[in-house]
């Protein structure tokens, strides 16, 4: 069942969430989350996200054969890709004062 996460996900791929930041700026900072935890996961596993995502006619079984891996494996894939991504949105600015407060210690 999807959720508000992968919502998100299907209007961040589809363009639709640049389209609604220009209305509300919050979007602008869910773009930044979105794109920022793409670049930090293994490659691979981005492009089974951007690939799943960015076509809402693609089944999730289309996914795995075209991957060539298990079901469970892809699975976990994305359900860490989302984990990331909430933990990002809802503790984002946390972690950029953690950082901070370590690079000046």
């Amino acid at each position: 069942m999807a959720d508000s996460t992968d919502k998100m996900l299907r209007d961040y791929f589809s363009g639709r969430l640049k389209l609604m930041s220009e209305i509300d700026p919050k979007h602008k900072q869910e773009i930044a989350d979105i794109t920022f935890c793409l670049s930090v996961v293994q490659p691979e596993h981005s492009q089974v996200i951007k690939r799943y995502y960015s076509d809402k006619f693609l089944t999730w079984d289309e996914v795995v054969i075209e991957a060539g891996k298990g079901n469970s494996t892809l699975k976990t894939w994305r359900s860490d890709f989302k984990t990331l991504l909430n933990i990002i949105l809802q503790h984002g600015d946390e972690f950029i004062n953690l950082r901070q407060e370590a690079l000046q210690a």
